[in-house]
């Protein structure tokens, strides 16, 4: 390779060696200083292919790969150096911590001693053999532990079994407890994607859809760091930034296994529309491209966002900018203010005001539907209900009363195909049709069969019936069995009505406040809280802890200070207690660190002025329990599903990458979790205090709220 092309390094004719070595330090300085540690070690070993004594030189390079965590050459380097000086206790030493790192613990021992022989009293040295001694005790303590417990559980198995004569075969081995052996394997190159695109059919065919403001997310996995990401769309560039480093958990055997993730922001708002072709392409320290492991190509369809008046409360949907709007996409998304949503037990995602209704098949099927029809009509009493039917149920359909307009369908069944058919000419002709009705939703009531085709002709932004494998937005599947023929044991009409009554929950759901009689105030007593007195209560923990928020401290002192009221503060642990010495000592603020007797826990929070948490399961208690909730939302799952419905408000961020479901793996996320950080502590201290100064004692607020 030739790094002075690669890093763009043109020095003049005239420039003598020593210029040129300068000039090469000092970039390789500069690199280092921006983090660029790839760039910067590939420059110290050009310095030192300039030097009659390299050692220094290959030195600094290999702990620049050693940051750039490309382990392999970094080795590669350390020897050389240790090579051509065997007197340089640094070197053994970084060979050592090297070694330690990717838990190769014998040659890590090697290198330690080997650094101490040459400086006997060197804490350093000393202080990593005796980590090796320790690590290497500890790993055999695991490993006799994963053995028994692996061993103890097919034991018990086994026992059972030879005690019995025949275990009971619903016993599942797959749910006893795994050893370190069954969790870890070996993990190979590879290129994951998490999100690109949602399935959808639309007029140029069924495919990965993009609209609006999307975010493409995956990871790489390597052993081979890999600095960053350009993605082009038909040979355009529309994103280049740095992959973000994560672990690649539960890795049998290479310690230099990374998982290297990429959370895309793009605007395709203005973009052509239909299909288009995209290649992710990630650039690593070896400069090698392999089609699966570094490089992908897909093929993805871009379409019109959504209308306007659909889905506006949901997280995912960005709103456009204004033209001319500056900075970033990502900075001007994360500048935006928090959303802030009012409690409701309401979800559907927009208006209704014209509903196509599919019931393409026999008469019989509309016969057993009438019961769900009436009922559509009921919770749709001003809606435009246009039925699209078969011929032979039509008049029937007419006869309900229920439908402002029968369309009848040209779908006759083909007893050579077994199915309904219609050629390309009608299908067209019905699109065409069916377009100036502008339906809000379409309801396919048909179970089995090939109506399902219709649905997207309907051009509803919201379909619904039964299976998912034309990508519905409401999907149902009822299964029922009967044990010893498999038929169905339940009325078809039972499904029908299921389809209706579950439009009716989403529209409304019957969720309820329910309240303790059992308990009352004077649980608080043992807390000093006062019959009559006010408090907030806030709840820092959360399971999932990086959808932690980070500013529970500063909104304590805030409600204190400018609230003057009580603040009750509950955390996991005592790690933040001393930053509020003042105020717990002044009688301002309760701080519990420990497990409370549910009957108090749950007198805290039943009587709490206001409640602010996490979406955790305290936060749904307090709701449950008529408490005025304020919720901050991580954005990884929908705040519509998991945002309390009685009482209180959510504040949550759009963000494109809203719906990521990450758990486990947080470092997937690549955009520094902005759904959390970018909550900003006014908004939240602005909700706090309108719901504070609501100022209703709580038993006045659960009767306003209540349902009737």
């Amino acid at each position: 390779m030739n790094v002075l092309k690669y890093l763009n390094v043109k020095p003049e004719p005239t420039d003598t060696g020593t210029d040129i070595r300068a000039g090469l330090l000092s970039r390789a300085e500069e690199a280092r200083s921006r983090g660029n540690f790839v760039a910067s070690a590939l420059l110290f070993e050009h310095i030192a292919e300039m030097e009659s004594n390299p050692a220094s030189a290959l030195h600094q390079s290999a702990r620049m790969y050693i940051e750039a965590t490309d382990f392999t050459r970094a080795e590669q380097l350390l020897l050389r150096v240790a090579q051509a000086e065997p007197h340089n206790a640094e070197a053994y030493l970084d060979l050592a911590q090297l070694s330690f790192h990717q838990s190769r613990l014998d040659e890590a021992e090697f290198f330690y001693e080997r650094a101490l022989a040459l400086r006997p009293e060197w804490h350093e040295a000393k202080a990593g053999l005796l980590r090796v001694g320790e690590t290497r005790t500890e790993q055999l303590r695991r490993e006799r532990l994963a053995r028994k417990e692996t061993a103890l559980s097919f034991a018990q198995y086994e026992e059972k079994e030879n005690l019995l004569g025949s275990r009971d075969k619903r016993v599942d081995p797959s749910l006893f407890k795994k050893g370190w052996n069954e969790l870890h394997h070996d993990h190979g190159p590879a290129f994951v994607f998490t999100h690109s695109g949602n399935n959808a059919k639309t007029e140029w065919g069924n495919g990965a859809t993009l609209r609006g403001i999307e975010a493409l997310r995956g990871y790489l996995v390597s052993d081979v760091p890999m600095a960053s990401l350009r993605i082009y769309m038909d040979g355009d560039v529309i994103h280049d930034a740095p992959l973000i480093e994560a672990p690649q958990r539960f890795e049998r055997s290479n310690p230099n296994i990374r998982k290297w993730a990429y959370n895309a922001w793009i605007d395709f708002t203005n973009l052509p529309r239909g299909w288009h072709e995209f290649i992710f392409c990630a650039f690593g320290a070896d400069g090698e491209a392999h089609e699966g492991r570094t490089w992908r190509r897909e093929h993805m369809i871009v379409a019109d966002p959504l209308p306007a008046e659909f889905a506006t409360e949901s997280d995912t949907v960005v709103p456009p900018f204004e033209p001319g709007t500056s900075g970033s996409l990502v900075e001007r998304i994360n500048a935006r203010p928090s959303i802030v949503h009012k409690a409701s037990p309401h979800s559907f995602p927009g208006k209704i005001d014209t509903v196509a209704v599919l019931r393409s098949d026999q008469l019989g099927d509309t016969a057993v539907s009438a019961a769900a029809f009436l009922h559509l009509r009921q919770i749709l009493p001003d809606a435009r209900l246009v039925g699209l039917m078969s011929s032979a149920s039509a008049e029937l359909s007419r006869s309900y009363g229920v439908f402002d307009e029968i369309i009848e369908l040209d779908f006759p069944e083909d007893q050579a195909q077994r199915q309904r058919v219609m050629d390309f000419d009608a299908q067209e002709a019905l699109i065409d049709r069916l377009k100036p009705y502008n339906f809000d939703v379409a309801i396919d009531f048909v179970v089995n069969g090939t109506s399902k085709r219709l649905v997207a002709m309907t051009g509803a932004p919201v379909t619904m019936g039964f299976g998912n494998d034309d990508s519905k937005t409401f999907a149902m599947d009822i299964v029922t069995n009967d044990p010893l023929s498999n038929n169905d044991i339940t009325h078809h009409s039972v499904r029908m009505m299921m389809l209706v009554k579950s439009l009716e929950l989403w529209m409304k759901s019957d969720t309820r406040i329910v309240r303790r009689e059992d308990i009352g105030r004077e649980e608080l007593a043992a807390f000093g809280i006062a019959p009559n007195e006010r408090y907030v209560l806030i709840h820092s923990g959360s399971r999932i802890t990086f959808t932690r928020w980070q500013h529970y401290v500063a909104l304590a002192k805030q409600v204190i200070a400018e609230l003057g009221v009580k603040v009750v503060f509950m955390a996991d642990d005592d790690s933040v207690r001393d930053q509020f010495a003042e105020e717990e000592g002044a009688g301002r603020l309760i701080y519990l660190a420990r497990k409370l007797p549910f009957d108090q826990f749950d007198a805290l929070i039943s009587f709490a002025s206001v409640f602010v948490g996490n979406d955790s399961g305290p936060k749904h208690l307090a709701a449950l329990r008529g408490a005025p909730v304020v919720s901050l939302h991580s954005s990884r799952i929908s705040w519509i599903e998991w945002g309390q419905e009685q009482t209180g408000v959510v504040i949550s961020r759009q963000v494109p990458c809203a719906g990521c479901g990450l758990h486990h793996d947080p470092e997937e996320c690549a955009q520094d979790v902005a759904c959390m950080k970018y909550i900003r502590l006014a908004e939240v201290f602005r909700e706090v205090r309108a719901l504070f100064e609501a100022g209703a004692p709580n038993d006045q607020v659960v009767a306003a709220i209540s349902p009737a």
